[in-house]
């Protein structure tokens, strides 16, 4: 069967079903694991579907469906575990350092050196991570709580946040288009906001998937911020666009400008 008949396949199974599993194709295209996984990435790159661990999904441009913090963890998740390295190699001893609502963050608990360190945050799968150990100084904003994403926020959070002074901040997004940084509720949006303006650092976390997309509610602007903490999946063009607004904290791109 020919490339182009597999690729045709397997989104006419996705115009029927919401999720394709690895396992399924291979029998139904009579191909290997390996070859349907690089067909996935094709039609992912081609922005046809979003892979998952261990298939795929249509991809969804609505800005009204925003995906769960469960759904969230099943998609990119090399390329987040590859981010959360970046993120805990930038944070020092001494720091207090906010980590906001998102799974890529989530993940950095794991690669974590031992040292004395303020930790704040307004989500509650973030807290939940870092309340395992009692080696860090923990703080939990309340507020208003977003079952969806796990974020506290409104007035409550606002008020609370906008009277500390942070080291530095890592704050997810939905989205980076042009100079404009999404997020798919303004309430959460107006909660980042506050923090990136009262952080020394200001970073940005969005894997590749993220780039050149919008979602609702922008937030922030891209030149604003210190730097943009991405994955080394971006293409070229993308590269370019964004390098004209900021440097980049990836491997195959340049350093981070100087504070």
């Amino acid at each position: 069967m020919l490339k182009q008949q597999r690729l045709n396949i397997i989104q006419e199974l996705l115009s029927q079903k919401e999720i394709v599993q690895v396992s399924d194709l291979t029998n139904i295209l009579n191909v290997t694991e390996m070859t349907v996984r690089r067909d996935l990435k094709t039609l992912e790159d081609a922005g046809k579907l979003l892979r998952i661990h261990g298939g795929a999904k249509p991809v969804d441009n609505s800005f009204n469906k925003e995906l769960s913090n469960i759904e969230k963890q099943e998609i990119m998740i090399e390329e987040k575990k590859y981010i959360s390295k970046k993120i805990a190699n930038l944070i020092k001893s001494g720091d207090t350092i906010f980590l906001g609502p998102s799974t890529t963050i989530e993940n950095v608990y794991g690669y974590m050196e031992d040292f004395p360190t303020r930790i704040i945050t307004n989500s509650i799968h973030v807290f939940n991570k870092f309340n395992n150990s009692n080696k860090y100084d923990l703080i939990l904003i309340g507020g208003s709580y977003r079952y969806r994403t796990g974020a506290f926020v409104g007035s409550i959070a606002n008020q609370a946040l906008s009277k500390m002074r942070i080291s530095k901040a890592f704050i997810g997004t939905n989205g980076i288009s042009r100079n404009e940084i999404y997020t798919a509720n303004e309430e959460e949006g107006t909660t980042q906001e506050i923090v990136l303006n009262n952080a020394r650092e200001k970073y940005i976390v969005a894997d590749s998937s993220k780039i050149d997309k919008e979602d609702f509610y922008k937030f922030y602007n891209l030149d604003e911020i210190t730097a943009l903490i991405t994955d080394e999946k971006i293409t070229d063009k993308e590269k370019k666009t964004l390098k004209n607004i900021l440097e980049l904290f990836a491997n195959l791109t340049v350093s981070l400008q100087p504070l």
